[in-house]
């Protein structure tokens, strides 16, 4: 095996990526080890499973390791990443080191400004009920993983999600391009949409020369970049489709399955096959996750969700709205980076409109990402009508007290930051 006996360091472990590599390294018979900022979670189950993390990043974390890899929060400056460099020891960012792995399988990558981890999930799903053994690492966490974000296959077929962020997907290689949509998201990237169209063209460059596309036919830009590939392209979304077996809602989610479809379709996979995986799917890790409150004095339905985006909010709350049309629906977002907020600060109030309350609690703070802010949570909870300002999550479960009791309330925790890890102490 090519990574046995390998000793792979890892700068910025606890990262929902970086984390899902490393255990595929440690899948692999490789050694490794790693550090991270803080604790987490993530940082927690990982030394579940016997990988050494440091927590704070040091000199004296660099020992004799291979090879170091690093995430897109890790700073030049890096005190570890400067001692790697030091010490001539091979250094690769995330992206790189995924994109090399997409060279050694038959690789799928998801990718899209919204619903890549849910579609990659569902072809991952449909591939295993298929017999396909897929090598999976995604950007969430599965309860048929075991609630971890990795899978080790028994096969030569890799799902990945490829993060538009920072460009990462431009090192991927991949033989199955799914394309979801393509939105004003990570302006800090790439300055406008036109920037993100370009992006997304440019990542279809890496496509393998007999490979195809899977994309939205509705989203323009998805039609635009991908008309150079002629009958390469699979469409979907192009007019009526047959409903699938979901347990999850939203029509987004909808959108979401028959990607997957589509993809797992030119692998050979059965339609009943593909429709068995999405009967036992109940969703993943922060998308539209119910949650069992330790207080037993809640009452009200709690939900997180990982939605940040105005149109990630909109399609969500709508299909908790359709779902539930009874509830009362109470969403509690923190907004995620200064930069998006300024971004999305128009957008952002309307898209809360299947919402019976809005409580916005302060921007959640990116390390290495940090502008000055052009734009508050609290001038956005202003914009929403009826929109409440809280100014500390710590505050949150004290100020929804009643609310919290009450069972005809549904209420939903929207955050790519910390509110996750806030409301589970719940």
């Amino acid at each position: 095996m090519k990574y046995m006996k390998r000793y792979i360091h890892m700068i910025g472990i606890g990262g929902i990526g970086v984390s899902a590599l490393a255990r595929y390294y440690q899948a692999q018979g490789a050694r490794v080890t790693g550090s991270d900022m803080s604790m987490s979670e993530l940082v927690k189950e990982l030394r579940r499973e016997g990988i050494v993390i440091a927590l704070g990043h040091k000199r004296e974390n660099i020992k004799k390791p291979d090879v170091v890899i690093y995430s897109a929060a890790i700073q030049r400056g890096n005190s570890e990443l400067q001692e790697a460099r030091r010490k001539k020891i091979p250094v690769q960012t995330y992206a790189e080191a995924l994109g090399a792995l997409t060279r050694e399988y038959f690789t799928i990558a998801v990718s899209g400004s919204h619903g890549k981890s849910t579609t990659t999930a569902l072809i991952a799903l449909m591939m295993i009920k298929a017999g396909l053994g897929p090598t999976v690492i995604v950007g969430t966490k599965l309860k048929e993983f075991g609630n971890r974000n990795f899978r080790k296959g028994k096969s030569y077929y890799l799902v990945i999600e490829a993060d538009d962020y920072n460009r990462s997907f431009h090192h991927h290689t991949p033989n199955i391009v799914v394309l979801t949509n393509i939105d004003a998201e990570h302006l800090d990237t790439y300055g406008n949409l036109a920037g993100v169209v370009r992006g997304f063209r440019d990542f279809l460059k890496n496509l393998d020369e007999s490979g195809r596309i899977v994309g939205n036919y509705a989203d323009k830009n998805i039609r635009k970049i991908a008309k150079p590939f002629g009958k390469r392209t699979i469409w979907y979304n192009k007019g009526s489709f047959k409903r699938h077996a979901l347990t999850i809602p939203g029509y987004h989610n909808q959108l979401n399955a028959e990607a997957a479809w589509q993809a797992v379709k030119l692998l050979g996979v059965q339609r009943k096959t593909a429709e068995a995986a999405l009967k036992t799917f109940t969703g993943a890790w922060r998308r539209t996750e119910l949650l069992r409150p330790k207080d037993k004095t809640i009452r009200a339905m709690l939900i997180s969700d990982y939605a940040h985006h105005p149109t990630e909010v909109r399609a969500t709350l709508g299909g908790i709205r359709e779902q539930y049309p009874k509830k009362k629906i109470i969403a509690v977002f923190q907004p995620h980076l200064d930069k998006r907020l300024e971004d999305c600060f128009t957008a952002l109030p309307k898209s809360f409109n299947d919402a019976d309350r809005v409580y916005i609690l302060p921007t959640y703070k990116v390390t290495g990402r940090a502008t000055k802010p052009k734009k508050t949570a609290k001038e956005l909870a202003e914009k929403i009508q009826g929109g409440i300002y809280i100014a500390s999550k710590k505050k949150a479960k004290d100020i929804l007290h009643d609310e919290l009791k009450n069972t005809n309330n549904l209420i939903i925790a929207m955050s790519a930051g910390d509110l996750d890890s806030e409301i589970r102490r719940w």
